[in-house]
């Protein structure tokens, strides 16, 4: 993965290069498969011991429209894996009007800064793994809102500074969960972003005001409270040396329907750290990741695990990219009975402190 093909998978998101009344599209695509040995038992809502390609497999298409010198409206049409076969999504629409050279608005559906990779993170292309680790990447349930955001931009001794805050609401349907919705109101986050062609350092927090409705096995009912989240990351790719790192906080709180919220969003820390070296077309890698949660009595035990992923890169050109990953994951039973990411752990021989083995496989490409 070179560092200037990763700017160029995502600069579309930041550069006003579309001539007025002009058109441009941008796609992807992902294809991948993934089976663990646990008997009975469903990681990430659709992996089982069954060779899938449900939760790896997508196609999007970005399409950037010039409506002045500037401004311009960008959409994203997603359509990803599911047990259903496809979903097909919106994943953002949104208008993008240059005030300055410093500064800009977005207005429509837009994507959270939340993490490093938030911006292009369907772009499997972009980003060593076959997914990002899902021990942090799996700790906010919405990944766009429907509001506002703005971008500052200014250089600090030769390295861009941006800051990107943002305000919305959203409603999305809580996985693993069929009925149960998970609507944030009065949405409130910003990041803030150091980068340079080698590294970018980031920072972002965000707070929301959370109902949580539907029947989770006990009747139907409604939980509100607040939620937030910090973050803060890392990267570098530095001749040879690639690394990744990055942490995540979630805080909830509950004021009504106590049961409700707990059930779904415990507490919860999470971080990873990937470190790579690349040979040539090849770039092995190797992350350990963690999850811990903070139940409360009679909550949900949250997804406690830990994982350590070696993985396999290979640039088989310009544009597309074959990766390969081996992957340990225990749960971590001994807090209140998790079972991490496993929604289903139905193995009849798993006892506490065993590992499944993860395999999987993915082509990404970007055109």
């Amino acid at each position: 993965m070179k560092k200037a093909v990763v700017s160029a998978a995502v600069a579309a998101a930041f550069a006003f290069t579309t001539p007025v009344n002009a058109v441009e599209f941008d796609g992807f695509l992902t294809a991948g498969f993934a089976t663990h040995d646990f008997e009975d038992s469903t990681y990430l809502d659709t992996i089982t011991d069954d060779v899938r390609f449900d939760n790896d497999s997508k196609f999007g298409l970005q399409i950037t429209a010039g409506v002045a010198s500037n401004m311009q409206a960008v959409a994203q049409v997603l359509a990803a894996g599911s047990d259903e076969n496809f979903d097909l999504d919106v994943e953002w629409a949104y208008l993008d009007w240059t005030l300055s050279e410093s500064f800009s608005v977005r207005g429509g559906k837009v994507k959270e800064p939340v993490f490093l990779i938030s911006d292009y993170i369907e772009v499997g292309y972009a980003y060593p793994w076959i997914r990002p680790p899902q021990e942090v990447y799996r700790n906010n349930p919405i990944n766009t809102i429907n509001g506002m955001e703005f971008l500052v931009q200014t250089e600090v001794g030769g390295m861009g500074l941006t800051l990107q805050p943002y305000i919305g609401t959203n409603t999305e349907d809580v996985p693993g969960f069929p009925g149960v919705v998970f609507d944030a109101s009065n949405f409130f986050g910003a990041a803030l972003q150091l980068s340079s062609r080698n590294f970018t350092l980031q920072v972002s927090f965000l707070d929301t005001d959370v109902t949580v409705s539907g029947d989770l096995g006990f009747g139907p009912t409604t939980s509100t409270g607040t939620a937030s989240l910090t973050s803060a990351g890392f990267s570098m790719d530095v001749s040879s040396v690639v690394m990744y790192a990055e942490y995540v906080t979630r805080d909830i709180e509950a004021d009504t329907g106590i049961a409700a919220m707990d059930t779904l969003f415990p507490d919860q820390d999470a971080y990873y750290v990937t470190l790579g070296y690349r040979m040539g077309k090849y770039l092995p890698h190797i992350t350990f990741a963690n999850s811990e949660a903070d139940p409360v009595a009679g909550g949900s035990p949250g997804a406690s695990q830990d994982s350590i992923t070696l993985g396999m890169r290979y640039e088989i050109n310009d544009s597309a990219a074959f990766k390969f990953e081996f992957q340990t994951i225990e749960p971590d039973a001994t807090n209140a009975g998790s079972t991490g990411h496993f929604g289903v752990l139905g193995d009849p021989e798993y006892t506490s402190g065993d590992s499944a083995t993860m395999i999987s496989a993915a082509v990404d490409v970007i055109f």
